[in-house]
């Protein structure tokens, strides 16, 4: 009897099956151990289409980078970038979006189910997948809110005698914002003033995120003292008094820009820098760097708004009580701006510039009151309105309460903590 050796796809096969045998015996518990996991929430390669469990996505937008780009460039799918900036778009203005906002979204290939957008550290939205259908919703974030006190005195500027103290320059233009009526802080100041005040600070886990209002501040002014409380009636109304419940809020403010000078003041009876003559000039030129943003010194309406001769790119707005202010050598209007439009106190109406008759960028600032030219920086301002009578004795001890805890200013600083 002959023996005939098997062909070579037997052999081959036989050699599988005992490797398969091998394998099984070897390694048969170690597999039935093992249970598939998750993909990594910081990876960066996802395939919707090849896995039936839902992906995390996260990211932060980079530099001129939209939420729709970096979703894409996480691997999302365009139908699913599509349905969630749309709903999301209900809620939260994506044009508003900024390097480093940071998101995480969970979606399956067809679907999403959980979408989470931070905006820095006081704005979250979250979009949920319920019911086939996409909801999105604004998310309150909890701050935690510390009233805090400063005191310091003047060097050379308020805004040196305050950064240094500051977690952010925020403060200072608040403090500003208080006495804009009364205190010219870029001329003004000088050395010896001294300034105190007690404001809200709100953070979240122990890291600052913003201030609130300034609660009361005093600014000495060459020994005279500017105190202001912030008080919100039962109506709602807020805003910053004096002692008397006088609102420190004036009908004009004290200058409509940031300048670096007063280049010639109000006259009747001025040399010309370019004709040589002698000419009343009836207004004040502040010289500013060429587009330095100019606002409307009151709430008004626009009456003029386009070119008048000498004073080139020109803007007049007619006030209550017989008040016309304009705005002169502008370089250019602001968005809107135009004859009959409805201006509110600081809104931009244009940018410094020197058209007209000018021999350098500057604006040329002019105030009437009942059609007679007056000094702006001599006039008489009115106020807004005081307290109502109805709310005075709500208004007295909520200004106690806040002059007594500015009296009480220490190197602390600290007087309560509200959640």
């Amino acid at each position: 009897m002959s023996f005939k050796l098997p062909g070579k796809r037997k052999i081959a096969k036989i050699l599988s099956f005992l490797i398969f045998l091998f394998v099984l015996t070897q390694l048969g518990p170690r597999l039935s151990n093992f249970k598939p996991q998750l993909q990594k929430e910081d990876s960066k390669e996802h395939d919707l289409n090849s896995i039936n469990l839902a992906c995390i996505f996260q990211g932060e937008l980079g530099k001129d980078e939209s939420l729709y780009l970096s979703l894409l460039k996480e691997k999302v799918p365009t139908h699913l970038i599509y349905r969630l900036t749309s709903v999301l778009s209900h809620v939260f203005n994506l044009r508003k979006s900024l390097p480093k906002d940071s998101y995480r979204l969970v979606a399956t290939a067809d679907s999403i189910l959980f979408f989470e957008y931070q905006k820095g550290m006081e704005e979250k939205y979250e979009v949920k997948g319920q019911n086939g259908k996409l909801e999105a919703k604004v998310v309150p974030i909890e701050l935690n809110r510390i009233v805090k006190s400063m005191e310091g005195e003047i060097e050379n500027s308020l805004w040196e005698a305050m950064i240094k103290k500051c977690q952010n320059p925020e403060l200072i233009l608040k403090l500003t914002e208080v006495f804009e009526w009364d205190i010219d802080f870029l001329t003004e100041p000088q050395k010896g003033d001294s300034f105190r005040l007690i404001f809200e600070e709100y953070n979240k886990n122990g890291d600052f995120v913003k201030y609130g209002d300034i609660l009361a501040a005093e600014y000495d002014l060459a020994g005279k003292a500017h105190l202001g409380v912030l008080y919100q009636d039962p109506t709602g109304h807020k805003d910053y008094y004096d002692l008397s419940g006088k609102s420190l809020k004036k009908a004009f403010l004290k200058s409509p820009l940031n300048y670096r000078r007063i280049s010639s003041g109000f006259s009747y009876s001025r040399l010309h820098p370019i004709f040589k003559v002698y000419r009343p000039h009836l207004g004040v030129d502040y010289a500013a760097p060429m587009g330095t943003p100019v606002v409307s010194s009151g709430d008004g309406v626009i009456i003029c708004a386009g070119w008048n001769k000498g004073l080139g790119k020109v803007v007049e707005i007619r006030h209550s009580n017989g008040f016309v202010t304009s705005y002169g050598h502008l370089s250019s209007f602001a968005k809107g701006i135009r004859t009959g439009v409805r201006v509110n106190q600081k809104e931009l109406i244009g940018y410094v510039g020197s058209t007209g008759y000018a021999t350098g960028p500057h604006l040329d600032y002019r105030v009437k009151a009942n059609g007679r030219y007056v000094n702006p920086l001599k006039m008489i301002v009115p106020s807004a309105k005081p307290v109502s009578k109805e709310f005075f004795a709500d208004f007295e001890r909520n200004r106690d309460n806040l002059i007594f805890a500015l009296n009480l200013l220490t190197a602390k600083g600290i007087f309560a903590s509200v959640r």
